[in-house]
């Protein structure tokens, strides 16, 4: 990914703050390897060892706490499910954690991401409960009345779906934001970016990894398939509480990309 002009990686500033943690910041090989809307990736090494620095976003945006996340991921990290933690500075919103070296591949295992889904819902861990509806008033709160008055409307609507199908049975620990990107390692068996992980419907989940990872319909059905085969939930109910969640997470999705700064 290309710098822009006049911007240095790492920027004296950066290295400063990483000194803590990393104390030979300024000496090591950085690679920025990811720049989305809401933070930067950096891979740092030093040539024996290597390490994945995030750089945040600003919190006026985000609903996410880091706090709980970075405590969230050590449990996580304990259970083998995570990669292990090096520091984190809540001022500086900068994150540290273990570099993970994982192959690349071309294309998108279904079975991998079921597994995964699978695996994340059986943890036991002390996590937030996610409260769609306040989340998506934090960003409704982002736009002008103009730009929030459709959302509004769909809102109003989703919150009754949301509640009709939201059972107790259903619910249990979710990452809800599992691209392919974020399984990571040889076997890719380790799972990273838990900004949004927390206790919730493992349908939304489900819907979340289809909408994030662009499925089609054969993919869709290929991750319903293999999640029902894990799990030993009926291939039905798999499909169709998947479907029902879909239009739940495309408008969390699209009013996220709506807000953002």
């Amino acid at each position: 990914m290309e710098k822009r002009m006049g911007e240095s990686f790492p920027s004296d500033e950066l290295v400063r703050t990483l000194v803590p943690i990393l104390p030979n910041a300024s000496a090591c090989d950085w690679q920025l390897v990811r720049q989305g809307p809401a933070n930067r990736v950096f891979k740092v090494s030093d040539g024996h060892q290597a390490w994945a620095v995030k750089v945040l976003g600003p919190d006026t945006f985000s609903a996410v706490d880091y706090t709980n996340v970075y405590g969230l991921q050590k449990q996580l990290s304990e259970q083998g499910v995570a990669p292990s933690l090096c520091g984190f500075d809540k001022h500086a919103r900068i994150w540290v954690e273990s570099w993970i070296e994982t192959p690349e591949q071309t294309h998108l295992d279904t079975r991998l991401l079921a597994n995964a889904l699978w695996r994340v819902h059986q943890c036991d861990v002390n996590a937030p409960t996610l409260a769609l509806v306040p989340v998506w008033q934090h960003y409704l709160e982002q736009l002008s009345s103009r730009e929030a008055r459709p959302f509004v409307a769909q809102r109003d609507k989703l919150t009754q779906l949301l509640a009709r199908y939201s059972h107790y049975d259903d619910y249990c620990f979710c990452h809800n934001d599992l691209s392919f990107a974020h399984l990571v390692g040889a076997q890719r068996d380790l799972i990273i970016d838990w900004e949004y992980a927390a206790i919730g419907n493992r349908y939304f989940d489900l819907a979340a990894c289809v909408v994030i990872n662009e499925m089609d319909p054969e993919h869709k059905q290929a991750l319903c398939e293999a999640y029902a085969d894990v799990s030993t939930i009926s291939i039905n109910t798999v499909q169709q509480q998947t479907d029902i969640f879909l239009p739940i997470v495309q408008f969390t999705n699209d009013l996220w990309m709506a807000a953002l700064p």
